[in-house]
This record gives structure tokens, sequence and C-alpha cells, in this order.
């Protein structure tokens, strides 16, 4: 009896179940010395807190952290929204314009030599301590690979679809629409999974640089004053909402491109 397609491409039970069961061990192993190495006084606690002290602190501030967790997530998700809208114009606009591509790429490329750390301060100076600012230095962060991603996807295509295309009579704008569009999403939704992971970070960025809530004001607060646990807490909280997200965008992925998980599995 043949098995169906779907189970086909499927990893076995007990494979699935150690990819998941080896991370999870290392980690508790890890947590586990960690916790050790605090409570034997190896260091000082006030400058090394155990996951126990970042666990109590987590249950403790819950909704402190969590009002500014949303206030990170906001800009974060916003700006990443915006990167996307822009990355998708950008890649399609140097696709259909040899002149604009020649004008403009070099200084998208440019716009990636400056360190964000440099360049965030500057945006609060001229936005304000706003929402605005850190919006547009999230959009900066996460606009690069979107827009590569959709112009590259859509210079990949393959000739003898667009060779298929002009013997059929399309234009131009059709052919974009049927066939090279369709053809870039698998490099448009890998430039937006990492662009996913810099959302976050980028948000921080801009916390860092001015801001009187968000994650990055708790850790930028919190490190001079020796707020260790909370400190750490909201690094967790941190990783773990890009963790979510850079997941969210996968499954997206997953569910529009299932053809490419299908092809990799082989």
């Amino acid at each position: 009896m043949i098995a169906p397609r779907e189970s086909l491409s499927r990893p076995p039970a007990g494979r699935r179940m150690r990819k998941w069961l080896a991370p999870a061990a290392a980690t508790l192993l890890l947590l586990a010395a960690w916790e050790a190495f605090v409570r034997a006084g190896l260091v000082d606690s006030l400058l090394v807190a155990g996951p126990g002290d970042v666990a109590q602190t987590l249950i403790d501030e819950f909704s402190m952290l969590a009002r500014h967790t949303l206030a990170t997530g906001r800009e974060a998700l916003l700006g990443l929204l915006l990167a996307f809208v822009l990355g998708i114009g950008a890649g399609l606009t140097l696709h259909v314009s040899p002149l604009l591509r020649d004008a403009t790429l070099p200084l998208l490329v440019g716009t990636q030599a400056v360190p964000l750390v440099v360049l965030a301060p500057l945006l609060v100076i001229a936005f304000g301590y706003g929402i605005t600012a850190k919006l547009v230095i999230v959009a900066i962060a996460c606009f690069f690979p979107i827009a590569v991603g959709t112009f590259d996807g859509l210079r990949s295509c393959d000739p003898e679809l667009l060779r298929l295309m002009r013997s059929l009579g399309a234009g131009r704008m059709r052919t974009l629409r049927l066939v090279e569009l369709p053809g870039a999403l698998p490099r448009v939704l890998g430039g937006v999974r990492i662009a996913a992971t810099w959302a976050f970070i980028s948000a921080v960025f801009a916390e860092y640089a001015g801001s009187t809530e968000g994650l990055g004001y708790l850790i930028a607060r919190g490190t001079p004053l020796l707020e260790t646990p909370r400190v750490y807490a909201a690094i967790l909280i941190l990783t773990a909402a890009s963790l979510a997200l850079w997941s969210a965008v996968a499954v997206v992925e997953r569910r529009l491109i299932p053809w490419e998980r299908r092809d990799s599995a082989h």
C-alpha cells in the first residue's frame, strides 16, 4: 500500500521528538549549571542573577513587565509592517526600472554601512521620544533584507516561463502578477524571516536611545542600578518574543509555499 504524499515528507515521530528533546535537555542542563554556579557564591549575585531569581522576578513583576513588553512589541510589529511595505515597493521598483536601479541600488547598500547604534540617537533627536522615531529605526533595520529578497526573487524567475508568457502575448504587468511575483515569494518570505529577527532588537536599540517605556528602557535603566534580575528577565522576554515572531513568519511561509518545504525535505 502506498503511503499518502504528506506522510512521505513528514519525518518519523522519533526524529521529531529528538528534535525538540535535545535542545530542551541542553537548555535545562545549562540552567542547572548556571543556578549552581550562582548559589555556590562563585560570583556576586548583584552582578549575575540566577535562573531562580529571574523566574521569581517574572512572577512578582509580571504586570509591569507585560506593559513594557507590549510597548516594545507594538514598535517591533508596526516597524516590521512598515519595512515590509517599503521593502516590497523598493524591490519591485528596482526590478521594473533599470534607471532607478542604477541610481538607487548603491545608496540602498550604503544605508547598511551606518551602524544602528550610531543612527538611533540621531533619529530620536530628529523625531523626538515618541513612537515615530522607534518605527523609523525598526523599519530601517528590517527594510534591507526584505527589499533585497524581493529584488533577487523577481530576478530569479525561470526564463522559460517568461518566454512562454511573451509567446502568449502577456504584457509586463500580467507577467509580473502571474509569474514573477509568485516565483519570488520564497525569497521575499525569507527576507521577511530575517527581518523578523531584527525587529525586536532594533526596537530595543531605539528605546536605548531615548524612551520612557519598553524592554530597552528597563534594561538601560536597570543596568546602572544593578537591578540584575529585572534586566535578565527583560532580556529573556526579548529573546522569547524574537523567537515567537520568527516562528510565526516561518509558519506563514510554510502555509503560503508548502512546495518549498517538500522540496527541501527531499
